[in-house]
C-alpha cells in the first residue's frame, strides 16, 4: 500500500501549485471561473492540513468540522466555476448554496461522530456525480481529457459511497470490526482522484481556450465565415489532400456589384447587413460542399473539393440567380443586389491555391468589365462581350 503521509504531502503540494496557477490566470484574464477553480484547490489543500493535524491537536471543531466543510466546498467551487466558465444562464446557483448551508448546519451537530464522515461522503459523492454530468454535457475540444475527467469524477463518487458502506459496517455488525485498513485505502484513492481531477482540469480548459482563440484568428467577425488567413490554411490542407487522390478542385471568387452605391445611398450599417445577407446565401448553399470565406470588403471565396469547372460554374450560377432574383430587405427597404464571379479549377494539385485565386480573380475582373451579374470561367474578353 502507498505511504499515506507521502500521498497527503504530494497531494497538498500539487493542489497548492495548481491553485496558484489558476490564481495567476485569474489575475491575467480577470475571469471569475479561474478564481473559483483556484479556491477549490486551496480549499482541498486546507482540508488536508486540518484533517492531518488531528494527531497533534484535539480540537474536533477544527480538525473534523472545518475539515469536512472545506472538503465539501472544493467540488462546490468547481461546479460553480464550470457554470461561470461556460456562462450557463439557465442553471441556478441557489441549490448549491443551500447544500453548503445544509452541510454547515447539520455537521455542526454531529461533527465528532462517524455520522459526520458518512454525511460528508454522501454529499461529496452527489457533487462529483453532478460535476461529471456537467463536464459530459459541456462542449470541449479535448475529448480525451473530457472523458478522463468525467470518469475521474464518477469513480470518485463511487469511492465516497464505498466509504459510507465501510463506515456503516461497525454500526450494522454486532462484533467489533477493524476498518482501519480499508478506510486508509479509500482515503489514498480519494486523495489521488482529487489530485488527478485538479491536474486534468487545466488541460481541458486551456485546450478549449486555444481552440477558441484559433477560431477568432481565422474567422471573419461580421459574417462568421473564414477570413482570408483561415481560408488559405483550410484550402491548402484540402488541396494537398485531394492532389494525392487525383481529384479536381475549383475556386469561386465573387464580388457584390456596385457595393459602394449601397453604402453611399443607405449607409454603412445597411452595407454590413448586405454583406451578412450574401454570406448567409453562401452558407446555405455551400455549408456541406466547400470552404467559404470573406477575403475582402465585399469579396468572397469558395473552395469546392472534387468539383470540376463545369460543376462549379453550375453552382455559382445558381447562387448568382438566387441573389439577383430575391431582393435584400433591411429596415423597410428592398435593395436589389447582384454578384459577379470568376472560377478556376485544377486537377491533381497542378496549381497552388495562390495561382487558383489569381486566375479566378482575373476572371472575376472580366465578369465586372463585361457587364457584371455573371459567372466567368474563360479568359476571352471579346467572346464575353459578344455574350
Amino acid at each position: 500500500m502507498l505511504h499515506l503521509p507521502t500521498v497527503i504531502c504530494l497531494s497538498f503540494i500539487l493542489n497548492v501549485i495548481i491553485g496558484i496557477f489558476f490564481l495567476s490566470v485569474y489575475k491575467y484574464k480577470d475571469q471569475s471561473a479561474f478564481l473559483l477553480f483556484s479556491l477549490a484547490c486551496f480549499s482541498f489543500a486546507t482540508a488536508e492540513v486540518l484533517a492531518s493535524i488531528r494527531i497533534y491537536i484535539d480540537i474536533p471543531f477544527v480538525t473534523h468540522y472545518l475539515a469536512n466543510i472545506f472538503i465539501i466546498l472544493s467540488p462546490l467551487l468547481i461546479i460553480i466555476g464550470l457554470i461561470k466558465y461556460k456562462n450557463i444562464q439557465n442553471i441556478s446557483l441557489m441549490p448549491l448554496y443551500c447544500i453548503l448551508g445544509f452541510s454547515a448546519f447539520f455537521l455542526l451537530a454531529i461533527y465528532p461522530y462517524d455520522a459526520a464522515k458518512m454525511l460528508t461522503s454522501l454529499i461529496i459523492a452527489g457533487l462529483f456525480i453532478y460535476s461529471g454530468y456537467l463536464i459530459k454535457s459541456m462542449s470541449f475540444v479535448a475529448k480525451i481529457h473530457k472523458k478522463a475527467l468525467t470518469i475521474s469524477f464518477l469513480v470518485h463518487s463511487l469511492v465516497m459511497i464505498l466509504q459510507v458502506a465501510v463506515l456503516s459496517i461497525p454500526v450494522l455488525s454486532r462484533n467489533m470490526v477493524d476498518i482501519t485498513a480499508p478506510l486508509q485505502a479509500i482515503l489514498i484513492s480519494h486523495l489521488i482522484l482529487a489530485t488527478l481531477s485538479a491536474l486534468l482540469l487545466p488541460f481541458l480548459l486551456f485546450s478549449n481556450t486555444e481552440y477558441t482563440l484559433s477560431n477568432l484568428a481565422n474567422t471573419d467577425s461580421l459574417t462568421q465565415l473564414f477570413n482570408r488567413r483561415g481560408f488559405f490554411n483550410k484550402a491548402k490542407e484540402s488541396l494537398n489532400h485531394l492532389s494525392n487522390k487525383g481529384k479536381s478542385v475549383s475556386i469561386i471568387i465573387l464580388d457584390i456589384d456596385f457595393f459602394k452605391r449601397v453604402n453611399d445611398e443607405y449607409g454603412h450599417d445597411t452595407g454590413d447587413h448586405a454583406i451578412k445577407w450574401i454570406a448567409q446565401n453562401i452558407k446555405e448553399q455551400f455549408m456541406n460542399a466547400g470552404i467559404s470565406a470573406r477575403i475582402g470588403g465585399e469579396e468572397f471565396a469558395i473552395l469546392l473539393p472534387d468539383y470540376t469547372l463545369s460543376a462549379a460554374r453550375e453552382s455559382a450560377e445558381y447562387l448568382r440567380e438566387n441573389i439577383s432574383q430575391h431582393p435584400f430587405y433591411y429596415q423597410g427597404a428592398y435593395i436589389n443586389l447582384s454578384v459577379s464571379a470568376g472560377i478556376s479549377s485544377t486537377m491533381n494539385g497542378r496549381m497552388s491555391i495562390k495561382d487558383l485565386l489569381s486566375l479566378a480573380d482575373k476572371r472575376l475582373y472580366l465578369a465586372k468589365e463585361t457587364g457584371r451579374d455573371k459567372v466567368v470561367t474563360l479568359d476571352e474578353r471579346q467572346l464575353l462581350l459578344q455574350n
